[in-house]
């Protein structure tokens, strides 16, 4: 009975055959291109098995690929002629993969609200300051309820009343005077034959001085 030996086909090279076979005609290793190419050992035994699903899709792969096969002495073009571009996914015309771009989309959306919030933030915190300061320096309001004008008169004492911001100091001629928590004051001042002139003023601790003067004529 004849004996059945079974015969190897004569197949064509494929591209993982091409490579494989280049690399190990120059007597090389995967982990020293890998450093010298900068692409990850896994994705030239990838190219090497012919699983491109494992690459980047788009152009990273087909490029990666391409680098490899010029290192080790191919043509890319007769690789790329038997190559289908389906292996790289249906983005191969894209120059990025939609991974990476579904990636991106969900983080730069994040990434504009974040700098939106941080903007509002310094925007408020930046308006608060100029409020602030703003309250500061500005003078105190000051109201003069009496006498509310100049006015002419024979008695020899006058009160005079107002109002002004609590936390404000009043002084009638550079003296002060005390106000309550509600900013409103009262000092009787003596007066003399003639014009009298009277500047009651309220200022705060920081803040420009509020003035306002009464002219007083005693007969």
């Amino acid at each position: 009975m004849p004996t059945f030996t079974p015969k190897k086909l004569a197949l064509e090279d494929t591209i993982g055959e091409k490579l494989r076979q280049a690399r190990h005609n120059r007597q090389l290793n995967i982990e020293p291109i890998a450093k010298k190419l900068k692409i990850r050992a896994e994705y030239l035994m990838a190219m090497e098995d012919e699983r491109f699903d494992k690459l980047p899709a788009g152009l990273y792969g087909k490029n990666f690929l391409k680098e490899y096969a010029l290192f080790l002495g191919l043509k890319p073009p007769e690789l790329f002629k038997d190559l289908d571009d389906k292996l790289f996914g249906e983005e191969n015309s894209n120059p990025f993969s939609q991974k990476v771009l579904k990636s991106r989309k969900l983080l730069v959306w994040p990434k504009i609200i974040k700098n939106i919030l941080i903007a509002a933030t310094i925007l408020i915190c930046f308006l608060y300051l100029i409020f602030y300061f703003k309250n500061i320096i500005t003078a105190p309001d000051l109201t003069i309820t009496q006498p509310d004008k100049n006015i002419l008169t024979k008695a020899s004492v006058i009160t005079i009343f107002g109002q002004t911001e609590p936390e404000a100091e009043v002084r009638i001629n550079g003296e002060i005077v005390l106000n309550n928590n509600k900013g409103v004051f009262s000092q009787t001042v003596n007066l003399k034959k003639g014009l009298n002139s009277l500047t009651i003023s309220a200022q705060k601790k920081y803040s420009r001085a509020q003035s306002i003067t009464r002219q007083i004529l005693v007969e």
